[in-house]
């Protein structure tokens, strides 16, 4: 059982590298307690992943990354459901500590916003998915796409401080 669970996604579309998947395995040996998975990018095989993830981990503590293409991180604060559950309307807020993983990310010089809108794709129905697995904090950041600016070590760095969020620093 892993206190953390951090998620990234495989590649996809004209990605050849997901900088989620690239961060939260980076920052993933770094942490004690710490479970680390790679989802697909389909709505369905990915928010069954997540709930078996959950289910086996036992985490009290989920941080789930995407990739979106925008210069800044984005700290998702809501989900919606997609096809997952499109009858089921409405929304569900994340839990986290928002306050300071915004302080935090700031702190380290980092470039980002709060978003209430996960895209849809995805990461809003994974999101979504976790969300529905019991009382956690759960929270849901986007990465930039990876690059000269946004390395593996920069964007493994915006995990460690969202992480903050939760309560949490890296050993």
């Amino acid at each position: 059982m892993a206190r953390v669970l951090m998620t990234g996604f495989e590649p996809f579309r004209h990605w050849q590298v997901n900088s989620s998947w690239e961060a939260v395995r980076l920052l993933g040996g770094r942490l004690r307690d710490v479970a680390a998975a790679c989802l697909p990018v389909e709505h369905h095989a990915a928010a069954q992943a997540v709930r078996e993830l959950i289910a086996r981990e036992g985490p009290e503590v989920v941080l789930l990354a995407g990739l979106a293409p925008d210069p800044v991180l984005r700290l998702e604060t809501v989900a919606r459901p997609g096809p997952l559950a499109p009858w089921a309307g409405g929304v569900r807020r994340g839990r986290w500590g928002w306050p300071e993983a915004l302080g935090a990310l700031r702190s380290a010089g980092l470039p980002v916003r709060v978003s209430r809108d996960a895209g849809g794709y995805v990461c809003d129905t994974t999101y979504w998915a976790a969300l529905g697995e019991g009382p956690r904090r759960v929270a849901f950041m986007h990465l930039p796409p990876p690059g000269p600016v946004w390395t593996p070590e920069r964007a493994a760095r915006a995990l460690s401080a969202a992480l903050a969020g939760a309560g949490l620093r890296e050993r």
